[in-house]
């Protein structure tokens, strides 16, 4: 098969100032075989996500490749990506200037100036209050003593979970069915209480890494010539605090999506993930509230290596496998920087049903707090890769919906045909472990929507 369908095309759209013209190549198929020297330099190493699988022999996004070929020195909109997550490091060197700001709140007046329910919430919301450490979902579960549908799943993941248990954290908080982490006075059974945490958003020592990596994968400048670049080049980054270490509340993560939805986020990150969620109704409601508003929802699969169509994570968009609940919710997988059998990643989540493409997500490096960088792998980096590259879309074509980013995304991606691994002794085809088959390229969504194939 070749390596390139050749589709020439004469397109342009109009941006805010410039007129963005494609004349371009639609990339198809990666190589099968890598050259042992395609990661063997630090600057590819540390940007391995933005390189190109035809030039490059990389599993990247080619998004090196569609600022320097298709964007060049054009300008888009403005693109708000709210990062529900840990705390982040918004005076970071490479973030600060790409912060949101709620331009209707006075900072520091003690003042609900844009009447939201919420205080000076100037850079985004905590909604973790002074809270760093958590339970996990069912230890709460199964603290509490009362029966619940998972009761005799959960009994055993946490019997599992307690005799491999190593180091502090994880028998002081996780698995401490005496533990209580939050701080903020609220029930968090309660969805009527909605108007609790404070508007501290930064993260609470240096070790909340998290929630700054993610942002910085999405939205680093590109044109200051530090430590790395985001996908976006056009984007703010509205913060969220609703993720501890340990497992986030369901009422944090639905409030943290309507927070967005209702202050202006056009994309929402959310990198984090459990096996158990009392609450999920109420979640899938936010999910699609935001749908309403017209807000694209770019999820973590997780880090299990499971079939998500099997033993489901949250949140997600559907019940046990069901119809979804909205259209704007997308769900990513990890790719290590091999093509071939070493393509996917050997923690991702999969599932044919429920998960839609794979994007980068090893040794991903990215800021952290006190103006330093680091690598970190997970689903939780393929998240913001695509959420990325959503907001690219949405700022040179600013009119797209929700749904037809999600469709853009998907369908604009390489497919690729050939078996990866799944455990060290079992191979699978790669077009198994999601709807798609395909890894996100933002090269080849520019082409696609430029031609409007999206309609």
């Amino acid at each position: 098969m070749k390596n390139l369908t050749y589709i020439f095309m004469f397109l342009m759209f109009f941006t805010s100032c410039k007129t963005l013209k494609l004349t371009a190549e639609y990339l198809d198929n990666p190589p099968s075989v890598v050259p042992k020297v395609a990661l063997s330099t630090d600057l590819n190493r540390n940007n391995w996500q933005h390189l190109d699988p035809i030039n490059d022999s990389v599993p990247g996004m080619s998004v090196d490749k569609a600022y320097t070929e298709l964007i060049k020195d054009s300008e888009g909109q403005t693109v708000v990506v709210a990062v529900l997550d840990t705390g982040i490091d918004i005076k970071h060197e490479d973030l600060k200037g790409n912060i949101w700001t709620n331009k209707k709140e006075i900072p520091g007046n003690n003042i609900d100036d844009d009447k939201n329910g919420f205080v000076d919430d100037v850079y985004g919301w905590n909604f973790l209050g002074e809270a760093y450490y958590e339970q996990l979902e069912l230890t709460r579960l199964l603290g509490k003593g009362e029966d619940f549908p998972e009761k005799e799943d959960a009994q055993k993941d946490y019997d599992k979970r307690l005799a491999e248990a190593r180091g502090e954290e994880t028998l002081k908080y996780y698995l401490n069915y005496d533990f209580k982490g939050r701080t903020t006075g609220d029930d968090p059974d309660n969805f009527d209480q909605t108007y609790y945490g404070d508007n501290k958003v930064e993260h609470s020592r240096e070790d909340e890494s998290h929630g700054t990596h993610v942002a910085g994968i999405i939205a680093a400048a590109r044109n200051n010539n530090l430590g790395m670049k985001g996908v976006a080049n056009n984007v703010q980054i509205m913060t969220l605090r609703v993720v501890p270490y340990g497992d986030e509340y369901d009422k944090d993560i639905a409030l943290g999506i309507i927070y967005a939805a209702d202050n202006g986020a056009d994309i929402i990150n959310t990198s984090f993930g459990k096996g158990f969620s009392p609450h999920s109704d109420k979640v899938r409601d936010a999910i699609a509230y935001a749908a309403s508003k017209n807000v694209l929802i770019v999820n973590a699969a997780g880090n299990d290596n499971n079939d998500l169509d099997v033993i489901p994570a949250y949140p997600n968009d559907s019940y046990k496998n069901g119809p979804e609940v909205a259209d704007n919710f997308i769900t990513v997988g990890a790719l290590s920087p091999f093509i071939g059998k070493d393509l996917k990643a050997s923690f991702s989540n999969y599932g044919k049903i429920n998960v839609d493409v794979f994007a980068p997500g090893v040794l991903i490096r990215s800021a952290v707090p006190e103006d330093k960088y680091a690598r970190k792998s997970g689903t939780s980096m393929a998240s913001p890769c695509v959420a990325g590259v959503a907001a690219v879309l949405k700022s040179y074509f600013p009119k797209l919906k929700a749904h037809q980013l999600k469709k853009i995304i998907i369908d604009s991606g390489i497919k690729v045909n050939s078996k990866v691994m799944l455990d060290y002794d079992e191979e699978i085809e790669f077009d198994e472990l999601s709807k798609s088959g395909k890894m996100v390229n933002l090269y080849n969504a520019l082409i696609y929507a430029a031609n409007k194939k999206y309609k």
